[in-house]
């Protein structure tokens, strides 16, 4: 009897322990992008802006390394206002450029607004006019 007690017992415990999510994961599930993503000090390793060509490839266009233009980037992007839990399904992206490991996927509207994503994390954006002119001249160093 007392076996088959303690047998229920370090099942129950083992059921409960095994049912309780990771410390972290709801912690930085209920985070916005900014707090998730763009708080983290740069990596330093260079952002490589990739744009594609008419092949429907990517091609290295810039590579980025100056600290005080990323910070540029990094705070246009963290200022922000994402949307979250947010899942497209558009056309392929005209440039990719990863920061800390997260790939940014970026499209050019015609008006000249850039939108957004970061692959992975299911949110978007739309840049304001500004920070779309000054982001776009920051990654291909064209107007």
């Amino acid at each position: 009897m007392k076996k088959l007690v303690l047998l229920i017992l370090v099942m129950g415990l083992s059921l409960v322990g095994c049912s309780q999510d990771a410390p972290n994961s709801n912690n930085e599930i209920n985070l916005s992008t900014k707090e998730r993503i763009y708080s983290k000090a740069w990596d330093g390793n260079p952002v490589m802006v990739k744009q594609k060509n008419s092949n429907g490839n990517y091609e290295l266009i810039n590579e980025i390394t100056d600290s005080e233009v990323v910070k540029e980037i990094i705070e246009a992007l963290g200022n922000a206002n994402w949307q979250e839990n947010i899942k497209l399904d558009i056309r392929p992206p005209d440039y990719k450029f990863t920061w800390n490991s997260y790939e940014h996927h970026v499209w050019l509207n015609e008006n000249g607004t850039l939108e957004l994503i970061i692959v992975g994390q299911s949110n978007y954006v739309t840049l304001s006019e500004a920070a779309s002119e000054m982001v776009f001249e920051i990654l291909t160093g064209k107007k």
